[in-house]
């Protein structure tokens, strides 16, 4: 008779506690409790390379833009070597015949300054002829030869002709060169652009070797040391957030279960109720055994409906911490 009464003694403690424990998780309001929580980010190798140093050690605090790790690929350093060499060797075929061709402008140029030189020369003379025959003929005889005249002067204008026309095939020549000069640089200019757009890329490549805190936390683990050869995706460190990611709280008993997807609430740290910040539903997950840091009775397990709450990175909580979610 004592056996079954002491039975029916722990069964009323248990449902006492239960009721208790109920009670304490603000039965028939719209709060309930749950926990912060952060998921250690790894951070991983892009591409192959060599760890050429590592600033951060495990359980050091680092901070938002600080460089963890110094990865160095010598494929990389000389794609972007020979590409700057080639870039260089291009701009200098460019210097190059640029120099030609202002040499063969000038030749051209100077042979256009002789050519007129001759032909001033050559009309000054057959004038020279024209203006003496003109004096020996109003001193010998007042009649004019205007065959003679007409003669000389068909000269001139011949030679003139001529003379333009060796003039503008030299001009033609020059036209050429410079057409032909442009089309030239057009080309190199179109391969050091695309070398450089290469560059560039190799460049951004370089630069995401080397590894930097994206937030705020602690070095969880460091998996390579200094001089390791890694492969590309291989981990090389993790780290903890600073503050919580992620809340998942919990509806015990008959509490209100009309949230909805998205709907934003109020999560309090619940011993600082003063540390707040926005969050966001995301989820519904199952019943669930609560976490230890919730149990107030260890001899008895409750469970709750899990709900997955996001919160923004920024926010005062600290990571593992109860919270109180309105």
């Amino acid at each position: 008779m004592r056996k079954v009464n002491s039975f029916y003694v722990f069964i009323f403690l248990a449902f006492a506690t239960l009721m208790t424990v109920n009670s304490f998780y603000f039965k028939g309001s719209s709060s309930f409790l749950g926990v912060t929580y952060a998921k250690a980010y790894k951070i991983n190798a892009e591409k192959s390379g060599i760890i050429k140093n590592l600033f951060v050690v495990p359980g050091q605090e680092v901070q938002k833009g600080d460089q963890l790790i110094e990865v160095e690929s010598p494929q990389l350093n000389l794609d972007i070597q020979k590409l700057r060499k080639e870039i260089e060797l291009f701009k200098s075929e460019k210097r190059e015949k640029k120099a030609l061709l202002d040499s063969k402008i000038k030749l051209l140029e100077s042979e256009k300054s002789i050519l007129k030189g001759e032909i001033e020369n050559d009309i000054r003379l057959i004038q020279n002829e024209i203006d003496l025959n003109n004096k020996l003929t109003q001193t010998i005889s007042k009649d004019v030869s205007t065959d003679s005249l007409t003669s000389l002067k068909l000269q001139i204008k011949s030679i003139r002709e001529k003379g333009n026309l060796e003039l503008q095939g030299l001009d033609i020549r020059i036209l050429d060169l410079k057409q032909e000069d442009e089309f030239d640089q057009s080309q190199i200019q179109s391969k050091i652009e695309l070398a450089n757009e290469e560059l560039e890329w190799k460049l951004r490549e370089e630069r995401r070797l080397n590894k930097f805190a994206t937030f705020s936390g602690v070095i969880e683990n460091v998996y390579v040391k200094e001089g390791e050869e890694v492969e590309a995706f291989t981990s090389l460190v993790s780290i903890n957030p600073k503050h919580p990611t992620s809340v998942v709280g919990y509806l015990v008993g008959k509490k209100e279960r009309d949230r909805e997807l998205g709907e934003t609430v109020t999560v309090k740290s619940l011993e600082q109720p003063n540390l707040q910040i926005q969050g966001k539903i995301i989820g519904f997950g199952a019943v669930v055994e609560l976490p230890q840091i919730m149990e107030k009775d260890n001899s008895l397990t409750t469970f709750g409906l899990e709900i997955f709450i996001e919160i923004p990175e920024d926010n005062p909580l600290v990571v593992g911490e109860q919270i109180i979610v309105k």
